[in-house]
């Protein structure tokens, strides 16, 4: 098909441009800012919080000096796609990983609390702020997770879903939520790393103070670069990098277009048009590129590194557009079901950080939780950053069987992003109950089988090493 709209291409080429300068900025800001480099705030958020007050949508008009297209905010519900497909390319998971009391400790650590997010977070929406604010859709349950266990990639993706099915605002202040969960997360996480260390739960640092240089201002020393991908193809004949992003886009396109043949055949087939989102379909159509490639050996030719570069770069420029596209005024509306939601997050993630992350592993239990408290605040990246400062030689091995984990709770989580807003929507607060009520149950159901297996052991305490 001829394009037409060259205009349109060139802003989304300039759009891309200005975010990546804007990611530019925020590294600079980071690799400079002594106050930057103490949060260990990411240089997304502040590219976003750049374009948010530089932007089109900035609430003050004399600021709006970036040449950002009003739309801008859209990329974030095409990235999420990429995201998404990317996920399980070139991932080779060992046969009996799941086995052992330790393994099944860190699942449920890990899955358990995204579930538990998504219950508190509906049934305190359910019971307590729809009765302060009627007009409050009471699909903001789900906002609190979203944002906190899934990160600015599922905001979009579930905000998306519920903008299809007629709830507005939901994007803005499930980016709102993430950010608030990154930010504070790390915030967090250092507060109760210094906590740790002076109660002596740390097993391989007495004092957090002194960080590598690299995790301060995210430049990496010359002398301790190394290669973050690996070339599979030669590129004489292929960039490798170019190769990589092919299988990504090709499983981001086949996501699309199920989508999109499904909503047809079931509007041909029952006068009903029934949607499945795009990034839920990327990926699956990942899963089944990535059986294919390892069925067939061709698993050789693919780097696990330049397909997690290739995520790595859609979630900043995600963040960019989802935080610097928020709606200000819708922000401010909910300000107290906002700092409602998030304040009883951290609190709820808190708790079982001691409670179940503290009895879920023998040895070396803080390290390891870390990793869940990083990954039930913000994203993974969180999880290692903090680990990393505790664990600096990666000895306790919470990175490992986490990853294990997150293979097994996929079904779970995705689950939970696809569900939950058919339901309330088509069902309304009878909705709300059945997902509150499902989610305590997959709780209950996972804490069984962490006890019968040793995964959680109640009377277990705190390990101290000094």
């Amino acid at each position: 098909m001829e394009l037409t709209m060259t205009s349109a291409i060139w802003q989304v080429m300039i759009d891309a441009a200005v975010m990546g300068t804007l990611l530019l900025i925020g590294q600079f800001l980071r690799a400079r800012l002594p106050l930057f480099q103490k949060l260990l705030v990411p240089p997304a958020v502040l590219a976003g919080i750049l374009a948010l007050v530089f932007g089109p949508k900035s609430p003050w008009e004399a600021l709006r000096l970036l040449p950002l297209s009003a739309s801008f905010g859209t990329y974030a519900s095409v990235l999420i796609v990429v995201i998404f497909a990317a996920t399980p390319i070139g991932d080779r998971p060992q046969k009996g990983a799941m086995s052992g009391p330790k393994i099944m400790g860190m699942f449920f650590n890990i899955s358990g609390i995204a579930v538990l997010q998504y219950a508190v977070g509906m049934l305190v929406t359910v019971a307590f702020l729809t009765k302060l604010y009627p007009a409050l859709h009471e699909s903001f349950g789900l906002m609190m997770a979203t944002g906190f266990y899934g990160g600015h990639g599922t905001a979009a993706a579930v905000g998306k879903s519920l903008a299809d099915l007629g709830v507005p605002d939901m994007t803005d202040l499930g980016n709102t939520c993430a950010t608030i969960g990154i930010v504070g997360g790390i915030i967090t996480g250092m507060i109760i790393i210094n906590w740790g260390t002076r109660k002596g739960y740390t097993h391989y640092v007495e004092n957090p103070k002194e960080l590598p240089i690299e995790m301060k201002t995210g430049l990496v020393p010359p002398a301790s670069q190394k290669p973050s991908s690996m070339g599979t193809v030669a590129s004489i004949c292929l960039d490798p990098l170019g190769y990589h992003l092919g299988i990504v886009l090709f499983a981001s396109w086949a996501g699309y277009m199920a989508s999109k043949w499904f909503a047809n055949w079931t509007l041909a087939a029952f006068q009903y048009k029934i949607s499945i989102p795009e990034f839920c379909l990327s990926l699956f159509a990942g899963l089944i590129i990535n059986s294919l490639l390892n069925r067939t050996g061709a698993q050789k030719y693919v780097d696990r590194g330049s397909i997690q570069r290739i995520q790595g770069s859609a979630t900043d420029f995600l963040m960019i557009s989802g935080i610097g596209s928020l709606n200000l005024s819708v922000v401010l509306d909910y300000a107290f079901p906002l700092i409602v939601v998030c304040l009883l997050g951290f609190v709820i993630t808190w708790f079982w950080f001691i409670y179940i992350g503290g009895k879920s592993s023998e040895e070396d239990w803080f390290e390891r939780n870390m990793m869940m408290w990083g990954h039930a605040t913000g994203v993974a990246a969180t999880g290692v950053l903090l680990q990393r400062v505790v664990d600096p030689d990666l000895k306790s091995r919470g990175i490992e069987d986490s990853g294990i984990a997150d293979i097994f709770n996929r079904p779970i989580i995705i689950a939970l992003q696809l569900i939950p807003p058919i339901l309330i929507t088509s069902m309304g607060t009878m909705g709300s109950i059945v997902t509150i009520i499902a989610c305590f149950v997959i709780v209950a159901v996972m804490w069984g089988a962490a006890w019968i297996t040793k995964g959680w052991v109640a009377n277990r305490p705190l390990h101290k090493y000094r």
